[in-house]
């Protein structure tokens, strides 16, 4: 369009694909490097069936995006790929791109770049108290939209659960593991307990908390969840789950009696926080990009997400800070339109024509 290098969005989910649909939209070239062999990121990879708070379809969110990548002529996608070297500066970085699966390299030019290289969740095997990975039925909630999603709730052996535990707050503040707050995990894991109800109508839920955190509009499913569907809250912290007779014994202290707690449980759902991934980790040491004390993404300033603090690369989505889909997606619109910007400056020719 502009007679510059396309814009190298590195993420292919919400919030890369976001961006890269925007920049397309624009009339720019968009060359897309994914990691995995599937566009989409974690909404795709953990199979969500839906997105909170409106309990939306996730195909509705996401599969427009994902066809338009893959469909529009602006867009060039590489899978199973990532962003190996990269020099040069702003309207001219030279980047190579490196294909996992077959080793082969190849060298692109590219006038801007955006990360949105996501997150990973916290591995609980890191957490011995909870079991996980060695408890059969201790899942994390990842794992159980999966079930979800094929509208089946089992336990290890194929049969269904008669009654649940939501631990929260499993990787996420907490001094031992993690310590900052991942601001959407009571609300997914509250979605979840929902949708769990909706196919297990006799089963008994608990949620397991040491605070409720439902920001914004995501407070009505914390009453929706008592108030239609019965799910029981207990605000504590858990000690320990051991796996005793095919159950789970789940010992803890009730936080607000100030007494000890021992209840079984049929399964135990982990709401496991949110953290860097492989994926950004090594973004930041090819491209030169600062990261703050948890190892997410430094943007320049705090507040300001998109700035990385070097001229022509912006940031986007979760690689910053946890977040939830639908802000990352509007983090990937957000740094798509500082790109335009910076091409306008860059080009003398879109600059003196307005357009852009």
């Amino acid at each position: 369009m502009n007679g510059l290098p396309p814009v190298l969005v590195i993420g292919g989910g919400p919030a890369g694909l976001r961006a890269a649909a925007d920049l397309a939209d624009l009339g720019y070239s968009v060359v897309l490097v994914e990691k995995r062999g599937e566009l989409g990121g974690a909404p795709v990879r953990w199979k969500y069936k839906t997105l909170a708070p409106e309990l939306r379809p996730t195909e509705e969110v996401m599969m427009p995006l994902i066809e338009y990548a893959e469909k529009n002529g602006r867009v060039k996608v590489y899978k199973n790929s990532v962003v190996e070297r990269c020099e040069g500066g702003a309207g001219d970085f030279a980047v190579t791109v490196k294909n996992l699966s077959n080793g082969s390299s190849e060298k692109i030019k590219a006038s801007a770049i955006i990360v949105a290289t996501g997150f990973e969740h916290f591995d609980a095997r890191f957490d011995p108290r909870y079991g996980y990975g060695r408890n059969p039925n201790v899942i994390g909630i990842h794992e159980l939209e999966g079930m979800i999603k094929e509208g089946r709730i089992v336990k290890h052996d194929g049969t269904p659960p008669k009654r649940i535990a939501f631990i929260f707050c499993v990787g996420s503040r907490d001094r031992a593991t993690n310590p900052w707050c991942c601001t959407v995990c009571c609300g997914v894991s509250i979605k979840q307990a929902i949708e769990v109800k909706e196919l297990l109508k006799d089963a008994e839920i608990y949620v397991i908390y040491m605070d409720i955190r439902t920001f914004g509009l995501w407070e009505k499913l914390y009453w929706t969840s008592m108030e239609e569907y019965g799910i029981n809250y207990v605000r504590g912290r858990v000690g320990e789950i051991y796996y005793l007779d095919g159950k789970l014994l789940v010992k803890g202290e009730d936080t607000l009696v100030r007494g000890p707690f021992e209840v079984l449980f049929d399964m135990v759902v982990l709401a496991v926080g949110m953290e860097p991934g492989e994926g950004t980790k090594q973004i930041a040491k090819a491209l030169n990009l600062r990261v703050n004390e948890f190892g997410f993404l430094k943007p320049k300033h705090p507040n300001i997400h998109y700035d990385s603090g070097r001229e022509g690369i912006f940031l986007a989505g979760a690689c910053v800070a946890p977040m939830s889909v639908e802000e990352a997606i509007a983090e990937g619109s957000a740094a798509a339109m500082q790109a335009v910007k910076l091409l306008n400056r860059l080009s003398p020719v879109l600059a003196k024509s307005g357009g852009g």
